[in-house]
């Protein structure tokens, strides 16, 4: 059952993987152009480029298609999706910390406990809502909400 899921911002998924679409266009007409005046060094960076552009766009876009959200918090666990790999999973009982970093368009919560396999010794979970900064109210609001449940506090630090 799940508690509470913090959903990925649909438009900026869709503005990054367009952006990066044309981004990869440009590299492609530009790698064509350089290679058919003998600029070889500009071709190669423009195809390593490519290269970038083409994974960050099929990141984004998977995202996309699949709705895959930024967090579930579910009854006895929390999965983190937004780390790179596979979903993390952390129980309540594992959790030691939890800090917010509010920002205008963004929250930024961090999860220490023992479960934590990062060298840092923090999980980080980014909510990013540039087109929607109205719903980052609700979302902390339900995220404390659920871990007070649990008997977690959070620590929030207001960026300025």
């Amino acid at each position: 059952m799940k508690e509470y899921v913090i959903p990925e911002d649909k438009g900026r998924l869709l503005f990054y993987t367009g952006l990066n679409l044309v981004l990869m266009i440009l590299l492609m007409a530009a790698s064509i152009f350089s290679y058919a005046v003998s600029w070889y060094l500009v071709t190669f960076l423009c195809i390593t480029g490519l290269w970038f552009v083409i994974k960050t766009m099929f990141k984004y876009g998977k995202k996309l298609l699949k709705n895959v959200p930024v967090c579930e918090l579910k009854r006895n666990e929390i999965i983190i999706h937004s780390l790179p790999g596979k979903a993390r999973t952390l129980t309540y009982k594992q959790i030691k910390e939890v800090k917010l970093l509010r920002g205008r368009a963004s929250l930024k919560f961090f999860f220490s406990g023992k479960g934590v396999d990062h060298p840092s010794g923090w999980y980080y979970v980014g909510v990013v809502y540039p087109f929607q900064k109205g719903r980052l109210d609700e979302v902390e609001k339900n995220v404390t909400e659920c871990l007070r449940k649990h008997g977690i506090s959070i620590n929030v630090v207001t960026k300025k």
